[in-house]
């Protein structure tokens, strides 16, 4: 993907009205206040600023003064520009995406890319929060005219895992309406049951409500405490910092084409014991961390790991998932997460997975998933489908 300098600046502020299942949703006068004050903390002056051949635009912005450092907990953070000691996380067999070689965005070294961001993202994105939130209050399947969120994936869930790991096949499905969401995502947290659940997500997905486009999108989401008061997506809110000049969260990227040429990317997330800090790598590229600081000291471990792919839709007929195409269709006809490991002592080896760990599909009817197999280069998971009447 080619890149492009563009100089000056911009901010388009107006209110959006966002229409839920229950109504409509609309920001106060003091949400707007903490909003124009949220833009201010996101929109950092710029040592030089690239708008991609996607008509995205990032700020390279100096790495020690970038939006994360404004949250109240990182005030006195130094951000980690060399790593602790990983010798025996990084003993394992490496992973190798394929197919995004020109993913980069390129800011020069000493600075790091900052998705350019209007008030109009940040009210999508606490829109969609507090819509895609209530999914979770729910004890049984969704009714049709509420908030639905399925998935087909493979849990780990009764392990200490302090790494998880995997390469993600990417595709571009074609969504039913500008408010339904569908991904593939490496996903953990502290685990069922927990009040203040911590999670960190990974992947990518075709995200409307937050990114304005019908385009695939590498993302990134935190929360300290199950979405009620902290975390967001990429760098929306402070908390994630950045390391790398030339990877950024919420950079668009093409997909795969079914029974043609396949792209994929490697992430791995890790726990470093010493620094007790969350690094995300990409393709073998440290993108940055997530502090220790932002989950209060309480993200140990993670209780509970998935690979897989997800839908949200605040309404029937459900989106694609993955290609679109059952998991029968195997690779090249199907959306896979192959390499799958995971790290289950501090500071030790990524080992391959359980094969006979339990793959889980919420409506088999839309969307279906296969246990893992060994195709030679690590464990291999299949899975999506065309959706519909879920």
């Amino acid at each position: 993907m080619g890149i492009k300098e563009i100089i000056g600046c911009y901010s388009v502020l107006f209110l959006l009205i966002i229409v839920d299942a229950d109504g409509v949703w609309s920001i106060s006068k003091e949400e707007d206040m903490e909003l124009e004050k949220q833009l201010k903390i996101l929109n950092k002056p710029a040592v030089k600023t690239i708008r991609t051949d996607s008509d995205q635009i990032f700020d390279c912005v100096d790495i020690h003064k970038q939006p994360s450092l404004d949250h109240p907990l990182l005030k006195n953070h130094k951000v980690r520009t060399t790593f602790d000691d990983f010798s025996e996380t990084m003993k394992d067999r490496p992973l190798k995406g394929k197919g995004l070689s020109g993913f980069g965005v390129r800011c020069p070294i000493g600075t790091v890319p900052i998705r350019r961001v209007e008030k109009e993202d940040l009210i999508r994105a606490k829109a969609f929060s507090k819509l895609h939130m209530k999914t979770y209050a729910k004890n049984s399947h969704p009714l049709a005219d509420a908030p639905i969120h399925l998935s087909a994936k493979l849990a780990a869930n009764d392990k200490s895992v302090y790494g998880v790991a995997g390469i993600l096949n990417v595709y571009q499905p074609t969504l039913l309406s500008p408010d339904q969401v569908s991904g593939s995502i490496i996903y953990l947290s502290t685990g069922f049951g927990e009040p203040f659940k911590s999670v960190i997500s990974v992947g990518w997905a075709v995200m409307p409500p937050v990114y304005r486009d019908n385009f695939t999108h590498l993302f990134a989401y935190w929360t300290a405490d199950n979405g009620k008061t902290s975390g967001c997506y990429d760098i929306l809110c402070p908390g994630f910092v950045i390391q790398s000049p030339e990877f950024a969260l919420g950079r668009k990227f093409p997909g795969s084409t079914y029974r043609g040429s396949q792209v994929d990317f490697n992430v791995r997330i890790f726990k470093d014991t010493k620094s007790g800090d969350w690094y995300l790598w990409v393709n073998g590229v440290s993108v940055g961390y997530w502090p220790k600081e932002i989950f209060n000291g309480v993200f140990e471990f993670a209780k509970e790991v998935n690979w897989g792919g997800e839908i949200f839709s605040p309404r029937q007929p459900c989106p694609p998932m993955g290609s679109g195409h059952f998991d029968g269709e195997r690779i090249g006809g199907a959306c896979y997460i192959s390499g799958m490991q995971y790290q289950i002592a501090p500071a030790g080896k990524f080992v391959d997975i359980d094969p006979a760990l339990k793959a889980v599909v919420d409506s088999p009817q839309c969307y279906k998933a296969s246990m893992p197999s060994n195709e030679g280069t690590g464990y291999t998971f299949l899975f999506g489908g065309p959706g519909g009447q879920c």
